[in-house]
């Protein structure tokens, strides 16, 4: 399945007419939208078969969902394409640095939910989850962002609106999942991205508004979202597109789970 990321992106780009955005779906031909709709109905990844001695991670590239797409164009790129991109390349890291790994879509442009995304995780057996984000707020580099308290989701009426998470375990866990990522990261990003620090999930507009984000909220094993630079600052921007930026993003944020993990 994992293949048909690749053919739908060719596709888009085939049908694109000269000079239009192959993420912007405005500008595409009426004959790519069934393109669009085909991703929105991918069925959603399964676990792998777990090896013994080896922990399953859950990597979530985040958007498209109904809240944001995540495809608005900034310095030459976007975000959802940055964090399939390197979610794609942490998988491989992580790989071979011994863990098995579960991505929460098929496609770079299948829409899911955050609470789906949540739910794929805790389904799958993974010990810990990593969301992969970028920002486009002021200033330059890398934040983490884990679950610092209790949160109620209440998000578009749905049914499991007032549900409340994650518990106490959950958010030390995160807690400790962040410090080590830090670490990881902040060894292998050193002179290349700045480090932004370890926040509270509360520190974030959806955050403030639910107490956690959604993912947090309904997430039964450690949590981490991590926005891995901030796309409107051109230096952010060229590191994380190109191909060796991402590569070492991945590199970064393997060695921090390897961390978590001793």
């Amino acid at each position: 399945m994992r293949h048909l990321a690749y053919i739908l992106t060719a596709v888009l780009a085939w049908g694109t007419a000269p000079g239009a955005r192959a993420a912007d779906w405005q500008s595409l031909p009426a004959s790519a939208y069934k393109m669009k709709d085909m991703t929105a109905s991918l069925p959603l990844p399964a676990a792998p078969a777990a090896e013994k001695g080896r922990r399953l991670v859950c990597i979530d590239p985040g958007h498209p969902n109904s809240y944001s797409n995540g495809l608005t164009q900034i310095n030459g790129t976007n975000e959802t394409r940055i964090n399939w991109q390197v979610a794609l390349k942490l998988e491989q890291t992580l790989k071979e640095k011994g863990f098995d790994v579960v991505i929460t879509k098929n496609a770079e442009l299948q829409s899911v939910e955050n609470k789906e995304r949540a739910l794929i995780c805790n389904r799958s057996g993974a010990t810990l989850a990593v969301h992969l984000h970028c920002e486009t707020t002021p200033g330059s580099g890398y934040a983490l962002y884990y679950p610092d308290r209790e949160g109620t989701f209440n998000y578009n009426n749905d049914p499991d609106i007032g549900y409340k998470g994650p518990t106490p375990p959950v958010i030390a866990g995160s807690r400790l999942l962040a410090q080590a990522v830090q670490t990881g990261m902040r060894a292998k990003l050193a002179g290349l991205l700045n480090d932004l620090g370890i926040k509270g999930d509360s520190h974030t507009q959806v955050g403030a508004n639910q107490g956690a984000l959604t993912f947090s909220i309904f997430s039964q094993i450690p949590t981490l979202t991590i926005e891995m630079a901030v796309l409107t600052n051109k230096h952010d921007a060229a590191f994380i597109k190109s191909p060796e930026g991402q590569q070492k993003m991945a590199q970064a944020i393997a060695s921090g789970i390897q961390l978590s993990a001793r």
